[in-house]
């Protein structure tokens, strides 16, 4: 499962996104550029199937907040 914060990166063009929360149950994956306005939608099966083709890469995974 993936959770709110985490990072992605395009192969095709290395453009990077975060995961900025849900719309209808996909993923929404917002640009982190501020000259790409387009935002990525997927189910989360859609975007293991997109990390195991190699067309998006997890960038990092989010620090778990020990309190």
């Amino acid at each position: 499962m993936f959770e709110k914060g985490q990072r992605f990166e395009t192969s095709h063009d290395n453009e990077s996104y975060e995961f900025v929360g849900k719309w209808s149950g996909s993923m929404v994956l917002a640009p982190e550029s501020d000259e790409n306005a387009e935002v990525l939608i997927y189910t989360e099966g859609e975007i293991n199937e997109l990390l195991d083709d190699g067309k998006l890469k997890l960038l990092d995974v989010p620090e778990m907040v020990m309190g």
